[in-house]
């Protein structure tokens, strides 16, 4: 929606004064690691989101924006750390200049505050992914899926969609945790029902029977049948002396939690088998550290790409020993996530037998009350709230560390007189004075009420938790189904122009590529073909330089398919420079024709690379800005190729030749090699790139008149007088410039081959310079829009024209 006219940059990261004029055209940043190019990236990324990416996140600790914004040498003063971008609507063409300063990143500052631009802005900041860096682009391709997932939706703008699945997939976690504890719940209620009547299985024609015996005996009427809701105790009337005592069902409830302290081989298997997984976990603290890292380590290791860590930024000797370093982490990670499985499924058993226990004791009780026994009651309720506290500690790793020596030693934790002291509740018990046969039936009556009317909660509850666990799953399972419908849908046009893309790049060797991307539960799968012989990860066969083409093509599919004609400017941070060596031109015309209305800021520290975006149109000569090197003190020193000249006449207006001079060679240099590209010169191979500026004047000399002949040769085959006039006055300037070389080849011969140049003066200079000027004017179209390099169309052997970029120069050189 914007697009840049201007950067000025103050105090900020490594810059201490920095001004670039874009002019809302594509501009490549060129210079050595370490000259301050990322520099402008968080200036830019900045300036319109109010953070800087590279400064949060994972794997970034103590650095913040705050702290680390500002130039070392202004920390302290976060007020002067400013960046200023001079923008311009890309539809309705108003401008206007955006500033913002590290002391409050939240706020910004536009000129004018048009309701256009700022709603431009505003949308710019909410977009923090038109800023691409080469550690992201392989989070799209070689990411695990469910990471990939995330990434995507977030770059789609959708992560409410998986926060929307997580938070139902909670919900059925919790359910699902819920409706344990309620079939726990109910297994205690029917237990204590089934001891009371003393039955073996609760069967509705059994428990009738038994509760009709009781009836009879008092006269009421007996029940036809019992179910859910029956009112087993219908009739009774209370007694003064309370309740009363039913003593065969106390001795059954005293009898049986007797029982389970004295066997409990499953609350035994469960603690053992917890036990052993903990000495496991003990044995190897580090596992706790494996878990809590995984995630880190799985985002790390798709970003090897050389012999420094991605996540502490240590050297290492070998990109292949640091490799094998974070895929053991990983594994052993593996291993401590099937350890924590085995950990948490023996504590989920060992937690319910302990609920059964509970449910033991609580019905016990009771029944030292009615024989006196306080001190009984007391010992009991301290022992069950132990048991919970137990069962608290078994819900994470951290707090089961604190019982693991209970679990071997007494998972009971039963105080060393309890057995004693429930023989003596029993003793007590069975002394109790008999009661009539009708005292009897209306006791145990009652207590069957009130353990059935427990049973129908138990099971009222359970139902109710059945109910929402159903649901939730319900819903959770439709809403995977709609949400990976939907976003299937969304990822087959990605997918469709993410293979053209990719295909665009890679013409020569996988035209028929394809790829497929599947959403499936919060995970999004990609497999790529490999020539024909199937689809696998990109990780499985293709080479590094092949997935960073993917991440780039995947990337650019997935920004088109979220901001469509809004998709004006992006910022790409040595992203390029990944891209296979032999697709780097289709890259460029990929960029150039899918997409020719945006923006591209591209920083890079490839030579040819840089060349080759310049070389096939992706950027004009104008936008090529070299970054030399850089200091603490002075920051980055650049230039561009347009204001070069301009620098080198500033420095002689100081007399300051050496200075001058320097200037002029480097950019003579770069100038040089393009334009030995762009006119296919023949020089000798360096595998460094490193060619020599006198191999380089001579080449480009060289082969410049080669083609001048050929158009003359072509235009005389045509009788073409118009053109043969065209070739004999760039014949003539050729002629006029060469001999201005000539004229001053003492000085070039200084200036190529020592520091001769050092002891000149201004005088000396000056003609050097005005004769450097006119020989790469004869390379540059006279046209002010273009002032392209000249280039050669067509193949060495088979050259059809030599023309500039806008087409005002455009010589035949084929033969009639």
């Amino acid at each position: 929606m914007i697009q840049l006219l201007a950067i000025r940059i103050d105090e900020f990261r490594g810059i201490r004064e920095l001004d670039l004029s874009p002019d809302c055209r594509s501009v490549v940043i060129l210079g050595p690691n370490g000259s301050g190019k990322s520099g402008v990236v968080d200036a830019i990324d900045f300036a319109l989101t109010g953070n800087v990416s590279r400064l949060s996140g994972e794997g970034t600790g103590g650095v913040s924006l705050a702290k680390h914004g500002p130039h070392v040498h202004r920390r302290d003063d976060p007020a002067a750390a400013k960046v200023t971008l001079t923008i311009r609507h890309a539809v309705n063409g108003q401008t206007g200049t955006l500033s913002r300063c590290v002391k409050t990143p939240g706020q910004f500052t536009l000129e004018p505050e048009t309701p256009e631009l700022l709603e431009a802005v505003t949308w710019a900041s909410l977009h923090p992914e038109l800023t691409l860096s080469r550690r992201e682009v392989v989070k799209y391709v070689n990411a695990e899926p469910g990471k990939r997932a995330q990434e995507v939706q977030a770059l789609l703008k959708l992560e409410r969609i998986d926060e929307t699945r997580r938070l139902l997939k909670s919900a059925l976690s919790k359910t699902s945790s819920e409706l344990k504890g309620t079939g726990t719940a109910v297994k205690n209620a029917e237990d204590a029902v089934r001891r009371h009547l003393d039955l073996t299985e609760l069967l509705s024609e059994e428990i009738c029977g038994v509760i009709n015996g009781y009836r009879a005996t008092l006269g009421l009427d007996l029940l036809e049948a019992v179910i859910a809701d029956t009112k087993l105790a219908t009739g009774v009337q209370g007694a003064p002396g309370g309740r009363g005592y039913d003593k065969l069902s106390a001795l059954r409830d005293v009898d049986a939690l007797a029982a389970f302290i004295a066997e409990h081989p499953n609350l035994s298997a469960a603690a053992a088998e917890l036990a052993a997984a903990l000495d496991l976990l003990k044995a190897d603290p580090t596992i706790l550290d494996a878990l809590k890292h995984r995630h880190l380590v799985e985002v790390g290791l798709p970003l090897v790409a050389n012999a420094v860590c991605p996540l502490c930024d240590q050297t290492w000797q070998d990109v292949s020993e640091l490799r094998a370093h974070l895929e053991g982490k990983l594994a052993r990670s593996e291993a401590a996530a099937t350890l924590e499985g085995r950990i948490r499924k023996s504590a989920e058993e060992v937690a319910e037998e302990l609920q059964r226990l509970r449910g033991l004791i609580q019905t016990a009780q009771p029944h030292s009350v009615t024989v006196g026994r306080g001190g009984d009651h007391a010992a009991l309720l301290e022992w069950s709230n132990d048991l919970a506290a137990f069962e608290a500690n078994l819900g994470s790793l951290e707090t089961l560390a604190q019982v693991g020596s209970r679990l071997e030693t007494n998972p009971l934790g039963t105080p060393t007189t309890l057995t004693s002291t429930l023989s003596e509740l029993r003793v007590d018990i069975e002394a109790l004075p008999d009661q009539s046969t009708a005292e009897d039936a209306r006791i145990a009556l009652t207590i069957a009420e009130e353990r059935w009317s427990q049973l129908r909660q138990a099971r009222a509850s359970k139902a109710k938790a059945t109910a929402a666990r159903t649901t939730a799953d319900a819903v959770y399972q439709a809403y995977n189904e709609v949400a990976d419908s939907a976003l299937t849908k969304l990822y087959d046009s990605v997918e469709s122009n993410f293979s053209d893309y990719y295909r665009q790049i890679n013409a020569d060797d996988e035209a028929a590529f394809t790829a497929g991307l599947a959403p499936s539960a919060g995970k999004l799968d990609l497999e790529v073909d490999f020539y024909g012989l199937g689809m696998f990860p990109p990780m499985a066969y293709h080479s590094e330089g092949h997935q960073d083409g993917m991440g780039v093509c995947l990337y650019l599919a997935l920004i088109d398919q979220v901001l469509g004609e809004d998709f004006r400017v992006a910022v790409l941070d040595d992203v390029v420079t990944s891209v296979d060596t032999n697709h780097r031109r289709q890259f460029c015309n990929l960029l150039k024709e899918v997409f020719p209305g945006v923006q591209f800021i591209i920083t890079t520290h490839d030579e040819v690379w840089a060349r080759q975006m310049q070389s096939s149109g992706l950027i004009d000569r104008q936008s090529l800005v070299r970054f030399h090197g850089w200091s603490v003190e002075g920051g980055p020193l650049y230039g561009s190729a347009g204001d070069f000249w301009k620098q080198i006449e500033s420095d002689l207006d100081r007399d300051d030749v050496p200075s001058a001079a320097h200037k002029l060679r480097r950019n003579l240099e770069a100038s040089m090699a393009d334009i030995a590209e762009s006119l296919q010169a023949r020089v000798v191979y360096r595998p460094d790139n490193s060619h020599d500026l006198g191999a380089l004047f001579n080449a480009v000399k060289g082969r410049h008149g080669e083609l001048l002949k050929k158009a003359a040769s072509s235009a005389n085959s045509w009788s073409n007088e118009v053109a043969e006039q065209q070739v004999e006055s760039l014949k003539a300037d050729r002629t006029q410039a060469i001999q201005a070389q000539g004229d001053e080849n003492w000085a070039i011969n200084a200036l190529v081959h020592n520091n001769d140049w050092a002891t000149m003066t201004r005088a000396d200079f000056d003609p050097v310079v005005e004769t450097c000027k006119q020989f790469v004017d004869l390379f540059t179209c006279s046209s002010a829009e273009c002032e392209s390099w000249i280039y050669v169309s067509g193949t060495p052997g088979n050259e059809e024209a030599l023309r500039c970029s806008c087409g005002a120069l455009n010589v035949n050189l084929r033969q009639k």
